[in-house]
């Protein structure tokens, strides 16, 4: 592997090829040099923030018209005239314009090209036949989601998994059959009790259910709720949300705890925050992984996804909806899954998840979550 002191990469509105390179430690350059269009000009400010952070020096090669072959040549004939040291061309961004104009004068001055193959994230030496290499998997989803242009205000959440809770958890994922629609009308209580911290009062449905009464047991054993004079009753706003599903993304991030060390997940956390480079736009990411440089997003629905949602579709079409615009946050590679507690998503919806690439996990598939996250980063969709 040759490592060059400056790498000139072409801006486009797939970031990690340009990023991945500059952040690896064995390969990043002492300087980075951006060849950016207008219309690209953003996109070319999210990597020089996070590139600067790492210590490195960046630069800006502006382009008049990313479309003009010869325009661009000129630029990038000019540019490279003037450069001291060993100096290598990213190709894998920008226009096809931009990539042939670049590759054509580097190789006219004998300059190193590289190009990041974004399938597996190897660099592919294209100056001469070299063995080409495979890039770490060292961006953090703090990092990959500033790339795209967004930010997470708070810190992404990366809970302390205590014995007790994650005890429970696995019972209720080993036990959605049973305890589901038990489970739905705790989560209901759990949601009236936002305002006040307390449920509204159980009645005697909820005092006959030998499946509640079992689950209120669960949740108050591990310190989440309390039952007083027939209502619930919770600490604070954190354990009314793990109530009310926050229990099933901690099922996720223990699996995920599990699988990282073996399995090449750079960074994972549940809870995230994220907002748009207007600030205007909030979403929240139940779970997010990073493997191989791939953003993957989990959304978590303990509740019927068969019901009615707050239109006219249902709240598995809802989630599915959802989940496919989430998935903008991180590009074309973004992957995303849906895990339906209930197993209640309908057969409709489960053709709609197939058409749109979601991957689906539910009822009793569950209880090997740990193993169905492994398939699913193995390229089983």
């Amino acid at each position: 592997m040759t490592r060059y002191d400056t790498h000139l990469c072409l801006v486009s509105a797939q970031p990690t090829p340009n990023l991945a390179p500059a952040l690896d430690p064995d390969f990043c350059p002492r300087r980075v040099v951006l060849a950016v269009s207008a219309e690209m000009r953003s996109r070319g400010e999210w990597l020089t923030g996070i590139l600067k952070r790492h210590g490195v020096l960046v630069e800006t090669l502006e382009l008049v018209d990313p479309y003009d072959f010869h325009g661009c040549s000129d630029t990038f004939m000019n540019w490279l005239g003037e450069q001291q040291g060993e100096v290598a061309l990213n190709v894998t961004g920008g226009t096809k314009i931009m990539a042939m104009a670049a590759q054509e004068v580097f190789r006219s001055d004998q300059r190193p090209v590289f190009y990041v193959n974004i399938e597996n994230d190897q660099v592919i030496v294209l100056d001469r036949r070299d063995t080409g290499f495979t890039l770490p998997t060292g961006i953090k989803l703090r990092e990959y989601l500033e790339a795209h242009g967004y930010c997470l205000p708070g810190k992404p959440a990366k809970p302390a998994i205590q014995a007790n809770l994650r005890d429970l958890v696995d019972r209720l994922a080993c036990d959605s059959e049973r305890l589901g629609p038990a489970l739905g009308r705790l989560n209901w209580l759990a949601q009236e009790a936002r305002a006040s911290l307390t449920s509204p009062p159980l009645d005697r449905h909820d005092l006959d259910s030998r499946a509640l009464d079992e689950l209120v047991a669960g949740f108050s054993a591990a310190g989440q709720l309390e039952l007083r004079d027939g209502r619930l009753v919770f600490a604070d706003e954190a354990t009314r949300q793990f109530v009310n599903g926050g229990w099933l993304e901690l099922h996720v991030y223990a699996a995920l705890a599990g699988l990282a060390p073996e399995h090449g997940i750079a960074d994972y956390a549940i809870g995230l925050i994220v907002v748009a480079a207007d600030g205007k736009i909030r979403n929240e990411l139940d779970a997010a992984f990073l493997h191989r440089n791939t953003l993957h997003i989990v959304e978590c629905k303990s509740a019927n996804l068969a019901a009615g949602g707050k239109g006219s579709d249902e709240r598995g079409t809802e989630a599915l909806y959802k989940l496919d615009t989430l998935r903008k946050f991180g590009g074309l590679r973004t992957r995303a899954m849906l895990i339906d507690f209930r197993g209640g998503l309908v057969e409709a919806d489960r053709r709609r998840a197939a058409q749109l690439g979601i991957r689906v996990v539910s009822g009793r598939q569950l209880r090997n979550l740990r193993g169905e996250l492994k398939g699913w980063l193995n390229g089983a969709e």
